[in-house]
């Protein structure tokens, strides 16, 4: 008999890109995303801000902390990229229009 092919395996050995988000709760995963909601507000700048706030929340959703201080750290770095961004952002259109 033929084996048939496992599709979900990666057959060429490469690094599951979603692995990071897989086995997360549907509110950790909407806290992790948020940060990255800068990219289409704050172009390049905003991306950056963005995507060390979503990594960082990854990594605090994989901490083994209880549900409600976990909750309130996702949240404090989700409203630090946005406050961060702000801020960049200020300073730049400052020394910009002087």
């Amino acid at each position: 008999m033929k084996q048939i092919p496992d599709l979900g395996k990666n057959t060429l050995d490469k690094p599951d890109p979603w692995a990071k988000f897989r086995g997360l709760t549907w509110w950790q995963l909407v806290l992790s995303i948020a940060p990255i909601l800068l990219l289409p507000i704050g172009g390049a700048i905003g991306g950056a801000i963005g995507g060390a706030g979503l990594f960082a929340n990854l990594s605090l959703a994989r901490k083994q902390l209880r549900t409600p201080p976990k909750v309130l750290a996702m949240l404090g770095v989700a409203l630090g990229s946005y406050l961060g961004y702000a801020l960049v952002a200020g300073l730049l259109y400052n020394l910009i229009k002087g």
